[in-house]
């Protein structure tokens, strides 16, 4: 009796840990982190970011956003529930970034975000209709 009751608390402590290889839309899983912007797949096009350590996120438990778009820094407001999120009208500073750039259109992209999901230790988070997904990573990785 008691090899089964060990049995079976050993098979629901594993079921219940969250596993880096299974999808996972739990917010406390993406907040405090800070997330670096590594590429963009839409339908047409796929943008590889050459910097990501310049474009970051940061989403607080607070519900704001803290945010490095290239050479400026910004922030918003967000919402967050299981599988989706979305940003309030974001800001930042308005300093000129070389020519190359991604500030703008990271900034652009983020504000039309609708959901999110992590896989394999990766933030993406998806904009509507199958419009494109950006991905990040983790800093650090």
């Amino acid at each position: 009796m008691a090899l089964l009751g060990m049995l079976i608390v050993g098979c629901a402590a594993t079921g219940a840990l969250p596993d880096e290889n299974t999808r996972s839309t739990d917010p406390q899983s993406v907040l405090n982190k800070t997330w670096q912007w590594v590429s963009t797949i839409t339908p047409v096009a796929k943008i590889v970011v050459s910097n990501p350590e310049r474009y970051t996120i940061i989403l607080t438990e607070e519900g704001t956003l803290q945010a490095r778009f290239d050479c400026n820094r910004g922030g918003g407001e967000y919402e967050i529930e299981q599988g989706k999120l979305s940003f309030g009208p974001l800001i930042s500073t308005r300093m000129a970034c070389p020519e190359d750039s991604l500030d703008a259109l990271f900034m652009k992209d983020l504000q039309r975000v609708t959901s999110f999901f992590v896989l394999y230790g990766a933030l993406y988070l998806e904009m509507p209709y199958d419009s494109g997904t950006l991905q990040f990573r983790a800093s650090g990785e």
